[in-house]
Formats: structure tokens, C-alpha cells, sequence
């Protein structure tokens, strides 16, 4: 759920050891100039979709995407294949004994049959909203779009073993992570 604090779950993750896999940051990579991701990326959003210097515009896209199901579901089908690629390649590649995979779409994607214990975040969607036009500097419209084109809390709730509900301030978010850090590792 976008908004919800996960940067921050991932962060506290990662100082305790775990191999951070950031499927946005994947997908930034596959989408960069050249690349055959953003060659089908405008061959079927057209080329207004491009920066002038030939990089993806991503601002535009997403205000496509985010307001149309259907644009959103054939940026999808683009994207999976190329994310899951390289997330398993580079789980493949790990040695750390931890790793998390911060997947935003791990659901959609079908990337949760590659997880032992899947995580949510998820908060208010008020708290939510709120959050994006902060960090993303867009309105509160273009904010609400955005969450509603993902599912809310109770999709997540309902298919994750743990789950860690945003509704305090960073401190509770923090101590929330921990106890599930220590729950993971206590598996072992």
C-alpha cells in the first residue's frame, strides 16, 4: 500500500542484516533509455510518454496508469515479466542468509510464490494520501488516484502472515518492525 511507511520497514530490515531486493528500483532500471522495456513501453503508450532526451516520462505515465485500469494493467503485463526476471536473478545472486524482497505489486506480479513469510505495511488511507503528495509532490487528486489504483488494506491483511499497521508515529512503526525481525529471525 503506497503511503503506508514501507521505505522505513525496509530500511529497518536492512540494518538488521537483511538483503534488500527494491523491485521500483528494478523497474527504474529496466524502464531507463534504450532500454527493450521502454521500446514496448511506447510502442503501446505512444511516444508522448518519452522525455525529450528519450528517457521515460515517468510523471505522464503515471498519471495515465493511475486514473485508467486498463493502462494500468497493460503497463502490468510489460513490466512483470522483465521484474521477475531480474528479482529472482538477483535473489539467485545473494548470499546473504535474509533477504526481503520490496515488491509493491508482489501479489499481482505472482511473486509471492517465491516467498517463505510475506509482510504487509498498510494505514489509514487519509494517512496515506497525506504521505504521498508529500513525498511524491503532487496533489491530492493525483494521490488518490494513485491508491485507488492498488487494493486496500484488507487485500494485504488478509494474505500476509504478518502484518504491521501504520497508525502512530515512526517510533511504534520502528518498534512494530523489530518484533516482526525478531519473530522472522527466531524461525531459523
Amino acid at each position: 500500500m503506497s503511503g503506508a511507511g514501507k521505505t522505513t520497514v525496509c530500511s529497518e530490515f536492512a540494518k538488521a542484516g537483511f538483503d534488500i531486493v527494491n523491485c521500483d528500483v528494478i523497474a527504474r532500471r529496466l524502464t531507463e533509455k534504450g532500454s527493450p522495456a521502454l521500446q514496448r513501453i511506447a510502442a503501446r503508450f505512444g511516444g508522448e510518454y518519452l522525455l525529450p532526451d528519450g528517457g521515460l516520462n515517468r510523471k505522464a505515465l503515471g498519471g495515465l496508469v493511475f486514473s485508467d485500469k486498463k493502462s494500468l494493467e497493460a503497463l502490468n503485463g510489460i513490466m512483470y515479466p522483465y521484474i521477475s526476471y531480474e528479482v529472482i536473478d538477483r535473489i539467485n545472486r545473494s548470499s546473504a542468509e535474509y533477504l526481503l524482497l520490496d515488491a509493491p505489486t508482489l501479489f499481482e506480479s505472482g511473486l509471492e510464490r517465491i516467498c517463505d513469510v510475506t509482510v504487509c505495511v498498510v494505514c489509514e488511507s487519509s494517512a496515506a494520501v497525506e504521505r504521498i503528495t508529500r513525498r511524491d509532490g503532487i496533489d491530492a487528486k493525483a494521490a488518490a488516484d494513485r491508491l485507488a489504483s492498488q487494493h486496500g488494506a484488507d487485500f494485504y491483511r488478509e494474505r500476509c502472515e504478518y502484518c504491521i499497521v501504520n497508525d502512530s508515529d515512526i517510533s511504534a512503526l520502528v518498534k512494530k518492525t523489530e518484533e516482526i525481525i525478531r519473530a522472522l529471525k527466531g524461525k531459523e
